[in-house]
């Protein structure tokens, strides 16, 4: 096991705008010493010199351009899950999507202080699809005891998008056949609430119970044909 408690791994498709919040708040807000791998499928040249312009900045990330066997984003997407989460050597991982951030200082340590000798893996609970439980966490945001992910030999490719066999679908199954449970973020989505921090753009907003203010959010950049939702609004996000 690596020195650090926790690696990050973000997979990144063209959303390079977004991933200089995130990198900025996983500085700002990680309590914990932890390495940052990115793995980037299928983005431009440009966006290529941005994402190494953006990195630099930072001295704990491991950088991997890699192209995808099919131009369809959901199967690059579980392929750039399964290298990042094979890299991972930390006792806790964690994936999150390249337009999510967590918001809350401090927000690794309090995430595995939920973990328990049942509960395994914590993250973003997800709403709107009912071939999906909305019981489980997504990877869009979650993290996870190490050990216990890699042994239960998790394929993140999808194997039938609409029959709900999306991104992670092996998760849930192979987490509560080995008897273990998982524990969410309940999702509340702009589209209806908008008392939160975001209710100006199109987000989800993410709470853990037992803590009043948002804990993480995500712009939802691969929906509405990849309309990056957050982009016009970028150079003004604020965390809260």
């Amino acid at each position: 096991m690596s020195d650090e408690p926790v690696t990050v791994g973000i997979a990144v498709y063209n959303a390079w705008d977004y991933m200089e919040v995130n990198l900025h708040a996983l500085a700002k807000l990680t309590a914990n010493r932890y390495k940052l791998i990115i793995c980037d499928s299928r983005s431009s040249y440009l966006d290529k010199r941005k994402a190494k312009r953006i990195t630099s900045r930072y001295n704990n990330v491991e950088l991997i351009f890699r192209k995808q066997s099919s131009p369809q984003g959901a199967i690059g997407m579980g392929e750039n899950l399964n290298i990042l989460i094979d890299k991972i050597n930390t006792p806790y991982g964690v994936i999150l999507d390249a337009d999510a951030a967590f918001l809350k200082k401090g927000w690794d340590e309090i995430l595995i202080n939920q973990l328990d000798d049942k509960v395994k893996i914590i993250g973003a609970q997800i709403l709107g699809n009912p071939l999906r439980s909305t019981d489980f966490p997504n990877p869009l945001a979650i993290l996870f005891d190490t050990e216990v992910f890699k042994s239960l030999e998790i394929d993140m490719r999808p194997k039938n998008i609409k029959a709900g066999l999306d991104v992670g679908w092996e998760m849930q199954g192979k987490y509560l056949r080995a008897g273990y449970k998982g524990k969410i973020l309940k999702q509340k989505n702009t589209r209806y609430y908008k008392d939160g921090h975001f209710g100006k753009v199109l987000c989800g907003e993410y709470y853990l119970d037992g803590y009043d203010d948002i804990f993480a959010c995500h712009f939802g950049r691969g929906s509405s044909l990849g309309a990056a939702k957050y982009k016009e609004w970028n150079r003004l996000l604020q965390l809260p």
